[in-house]
């Protein structure tokens, strides 16, 4: 089994945590695609153009920014909308995120990540999406 260390280059630019992502945790497991069930992503950053924020965003799509953090607009309509949804459907908020990162720094936010999405039960991460803790890390 993989082990994920919450690192900075897993935060996308939009503040989604790749690291506890159910299509991200699918492509490093090697688990197989399986349509409309199982779907596969590099993570954000390594998708480059191919992310939603990003092909949205002309800052971001021309490397004037890195992250929505550092835009004077945030959060913009695309990313209000996808925020919207991830609370609604996940219970997790990008939006959030992205200001916990300006509050705190990157170092406390991995921090606070890492306790967030640690399983009580056995100590091991789990992915967000599911619903449930199924376990992809020790």
């Amino acid at each position: 089994m993989i082990c994920i260390k919450f690192t900075p280059e897993l935060i996308a630019p939009c503040g989604m945590n790749c690291g506890i992502c159910r299509a991200y945790n699918a492509y490093i497991h090697g688990v197989p695609t399986k349509r409309g069930k199982v779907t596969h992503c590099a993570g954000c950053r390594s998708r480059a153009k191919n992310c939603y924020v990003i092909r949205a965003c002309p800052k971001l799509g021309k490397n004037q920014i890195q992250s929505c953090i550092e835009c004077d607009t945030m959060p913009c309509e695309k990313l209000s909308h996808l925020d919207k949804r991830y609370r609604e459907h996940y219970d997790m908020s990008m939006v959030e995120n992205l200001k916990t990162i300006k509050a705190k720094g990157m170092t406390e936010f991995l921090v606070d990540q890492a306790e967030k999405y640690r399983c009580p039960n056995c100590g091991r991460w789990f992915v967000f999406m599911t619903g449930n803790a199924i376990h992809v890390v020790t």
